[in-house]
């Protein structure tokens, strides 16, 4: 399932992302990896960005780089 789709309150691990894309490139750089467990702790009133939060970060995205980032249910 795509980052951009996990709801609140739920915890998920990082599967696989896109590093083609030049932000998430980036989001790995700041510490965002596959096998990093990841949580949703915002979203703005009408949906994008997000809010998550990953070994003590947290970090807005929006919904287009968010969708480049596969997670699974833990």
């Amino acid at each position: 399932m795509q980052l951009s789709k996990i709801k609140r309150d739920g915890q998920f691990r990082v599967t696989k992302m896109n590093s083609d894309n030049e932000s998430v490139a980036r989001l790995m750089s700041l510490g965002l990896l596959p096998g990093q467990e990841v949580r949703l702790t915002h979203q703005a009133p009408l949906g994008d960005p997000i809010a998550v939060t990953f070994e003590g970060c947290h970090m807005s995205l929006r919904l287009s780089d968010a969708a480049e980032v596969e997670v699974e249910a833990l």
